[in-house]
């Protein structure tokens, strides 16, 4: 068994690691264009978890982990203290996870542990992903958003097998600093750590088009309001609301080529449903323009003895149809829009509400609803090209950072997707930025066009290989204008979701139960 150094290590040195690792990793992501900076975000806890074991190493990982989530979630603390504080010190604790296994394999296997380092981190962000506090906001392989050649590959692994490639990088980085004195095996490690990054690039230069590929397309409008959420479910400010998005709405529909126009999370700010005088004004505007509308708008449903579900809704509302296509959320921010486990333990719920921390009180939906099309309406369009009913996905805001979510809406036959998003809460931080640019995954991933309509920006419309067609500027009252391309196939990762990550996570967990359990056992029997 590879006998770890034993010799003490200054503290100060590993705050050091702890820091440089977190700056690099933290500024990889948007905005930052330094998406190549997370090629060595992991080398300093490399050269750490060298002289590091046990406790230790978990004890350092979670400091790494609290530097680092620092940097990334501080905006949370612009709605509520008391939550980020609280996601700060949980999400470190994958972190700390990481480097106790790290560090276990470390010990087990000597220095040929390091090829396990990306199986190990695949593993965390996969953990970190699950459940009804999941949170796979800062999967690393996000910080490669702007880098689209890089990530095309993407439509067989889905974003955690970029993360997965971003930590060999980082291995073969780190072997060629801790050799640089043998020559010839840092010279290899470089060379492998170029080839790394030269065939995917390759590959997505291959493969993305120098032109439109596609030929069936509709035209949309995306309504960036700008409302501050604080003022917005003011009942007081309701009809200057909707006065606001009818205007920019005509204003849009000066464009005679539109097929759908988009209003973003919540923008009705009212029940819209169960208020006849804005339905009735939202009807008139969609028949007299002979435009479909999808619109956010909260929505509820009695479930009897005064008691009633409210959901995060999507309505697509058809000219001259009264009857209200709708989508409810299904991914709820946790301590946002509902209190995990609240309908188990509803003392819970009550007393976190009773200390008015802004916690909202949503049922999340079930069902995966498409909104539809119709050929009647599409060919009075004049999109006789598009034979049948034209069926596309919506999500709301948090979804969007679930892969597989996102992808179970695809395999349904969406043929292009919407998102809708209200990131008004996090002002000019780095959020709104970063939230925006995952969409570029989603469309990679599932070879997919997407509108996404922000309140406050960033606003886009992305084509089916991540290229921003067009977007808005954060905080500014928008109209963005522009093609939505038609999805004709499904990719790997549609039809299969995360199997490659499931393939990594099943064989580093054997490799852990050998080393944790046979591994050890044998070593045990032969020191008899």
């Amino acid at each position: 068994m590879f006998q770890r150094n034993t010799g003490k290590t200054i503290p100060l040195q590993n705050y050091f690691y702890s820091i440089v690792s977190a700056f690099l990793l933290s500024f990889a992501f948007p905005p930052y264009h330094l998406g190549f900076m997370a090629y060595f975000g992991f080398v300093p806890m490399f050269f750490l978890i060298e002289h590091l074991s046990g406790w230790k190493a978990f004890k350092w990982g979670y400091v790494w982990g609290l530097f680092f989530h620092v940097a990334n979630l501080y905006w949370i603390g612009y709605i509520t203290l008391a939550g980020v504080v609280a996601a700060i010190l949980f999400l470190s604790l994958y972190f700390g996870l990481f480097l106790y296994l790290a560090s276990l394999f470390r010990d087990k296997l000597g220095d040929k542990a390091v090829y396990w380092y990306p199986f190990l981190w695949l593993l965390i962000e996969f953990l970190r992903s699950l459940g009804v506090i999941g949170f796979p906001w800062a999967s690393i392989g996000y910080t490669q958003t702007y880098s689209i050649n890089m990530i095309q590959f993407a439509t067989v692994t889905g974003v955690f097998g970029v993360s997965f490639w971003v930590v060999w990088l980082n291995v073969f980085a780190f072997l060629m600093l801790k050799n640089w004195r043998e020559r010839k095996k840092s010279l290899l490690y470089g060379t492998i750590f170029l080839l790394l990054i030269f065939l995917p690039w390759t590959y997505g230069k291959l493969t993305i088009p120098s032109n439109d590929q596609f030929k069936e397309k509709i035209e949309v409008a995306l309504l960036q309001g700008n409302i501050d959420p604080l003022e917005k479910w003011d009942e007081a400010f309701l009809a200057r609301n909707f006065k606001l998005y009818e205007g920019m709405t005509r204003t849009a529909l000066k464009d005679t080529s539109l097929d759908l126009i988009i209003w973003p999370e919540t923008a009705t700010a009212c029940y819209l449903r169960s208020r006849p005088k804005y339905l009735k004004r939202v009807n008139k505007l969609v028949d007299s323009s002979f435009v479909a509308l999808l619109t956010g708008t909260p929505d509820y449903k009695f479930i009897g003895k005064g008691q009633y579900n409210a959901y995060n809704a999507l309505f697509l509302i058809l000219p001259y149809y009264r009857k209200i296509q709708h989508y409810y959320k299904r991914k709820l921010v946790p301590f946002g829009e509902r209190v995990p486990f609240s309908h188990v333990f509803p003392a819970l719920g009550r007393w976190l509400n009773a200390l008015n921390t802004g916690i909202g009180d949503f049922t999340p939906g079930k069902a995966f609803n498409l909104f539809e099309l119709p050929g009647t309406y599409l060919h009075k369009k004049g999109l006789n090209e598009i034979k049948s009913p034209l069926k596309f996905a919506g999500v709301i805001c948090y979804e969007s950072i679930f892969q597989g979510e996102v992808r179970k809406f695809i395999n349904k036959g969406a043929k292009f997707l919407v998102i809708v998003t209200n990131d008004a809460w996090f002002g000019a931080s780095e959020a709104p930025y970063h939230h925006a640019q995952i969409a570029v995954f989603r469309a990679v991933e599932n070879r997919i066009s997407i509108a996404r309509d922000a309140n406050t920006g960033i606003s886009m419309i992305i084509d089916p290989y991540g290229r921003v067609l067009k977007k808005t500027k954060l905080l500014k009252e928008a109209i963005l204008k522009g093609p939505i391309f038609i999805r004709s196939g499904k990719t790997f990762f549609t039809k299969h979701g995360d199997i490659f990550t499931y393939v990594v996570v099943g064989i580093v967990s054997i490799e852990i139960i050998w080393i944790l359990f046979i591994g050890g056992k044998r070593q045990n029997e032969k020191s008899i």
